[in-house]
């Protein structure tokens, strides 16, 4: 059987290097196996070359099982990624809506962290729609002494909260971006980038915008185009935090879940195919 070097296999099936940096790892497969079980320190490009799950949380938090998810990585091992939302949202009159903690993710498989927070995104959503709808009827009750225009405007904001349909999230490229020190020949940092649809709460008609007419908050689309830029902390702050019986490692502020003993998440280097360099 032939034997390909890595250009060669990137030529031959015509994907990203990101997408194949895993190969360089020794047992690892499509699930991100080897990335679990790695016995040195794994490279930023193989790590999230593969497919896996990855979990944001807050960079200067220490993993516990009450420390709240903020995001849900999904990597599918062809240089995108899909992101689901699980933080809380806060609205003026509140959410029934309850975040996910790393005490949930306690003995989950890859799918069923995906299942979760595909069920959060979904429901981050819902309650924020549905405390924006509550709200305005209840201000639509208390407003039956004042002028008829605050009515008016009450009862077509209700319409826009009413309309906002759920956004799937659908997956996205991203980059991996190396910056050098001075000499230009060691890695100083390096930075995990996508595009993601973030759920705007400001869209929907409550808490500042009750009594004002819609049209003045027309331009606030239901999702905006977000900007994501995760910056990958120096390979000191990579640790693995035990939580209940489950083991998380990664880089200071996004964690997935690994085996006990795991050697731990670095840089790259500024000679690594598929990442932009300065």
């Amino acid at each position: 059987m032939k034997q390909y070097t890595r250009r060669e296999a990137l030529k031959l099936f015509g994907i990203g290097t990101v997408a194949v940096a895993g190969l360089g790892l020794a047992g690892c497969s499509g699930s991100g196996e080897g990335v679990k079980n790695a016995s040195e320190p794994v490279p930023a490009s193989q790590a999230f070359g593969q497919a896996g799950v990855w979990m944001v949380y807050g960079d200067h938090e220490q993993i516990g099982k009450d420390t709240g998810v903020e995001r849900v990585l999904v990597f599918d091992g062809n240089g995108n990624v899909t992101v689901y939302d699980t933080k809380y949202v806060w609205m003026n009159g509140g959410t029934s809506y309850v975040d996910v903690t790393f005490g949930d993710l306690d003995g989950m498989s890859n799918d069923e962290i995906i299942d979760l927070a595909k069920k959060k995104d979904r429901e981050r959503f819902d309650a924020t729609k549905q405390s924006a709808i509550d709200e305005t009827n209840e201000d639509i009750e208390e407003a039956t002494s004042l002028p008829p225009d605050y009515a008016a405007n009450e009862a077509a904001g209700q319409k826009v909260n009413e309309a906002a349909e759920y956004q799937e999230p659908e997956a996205v490229p991203f980059t991996l971006r190396l910056e050098t020190d001075d000499t230009g020949n060691t890695a100083a940092s390096e930075t995990l980038s996508f595009e993601h649809q973030s759920l705007n709460s400001s869209h929907f008609y409550s808490g500042s915008h009750i009594g004002s007419h819609p049209d003045r908050y027309a331009d606030e689309a239901l999702y905006k185009t977000e900007q994501v830029d995760i910056k990958l902390f120096s390979p000191t702050y990579s640790t693995t935090s035990i939580v209940y019986d489950t083991t998380f490692g990664g880089y200071s502020g996004l964690a997935t879940v690994v085996n006990e003993g795991h050697a731990g998440f670095t840089w790259d280097t500024p000679d690594t195919e598929g990442i932009e360099v300065d």
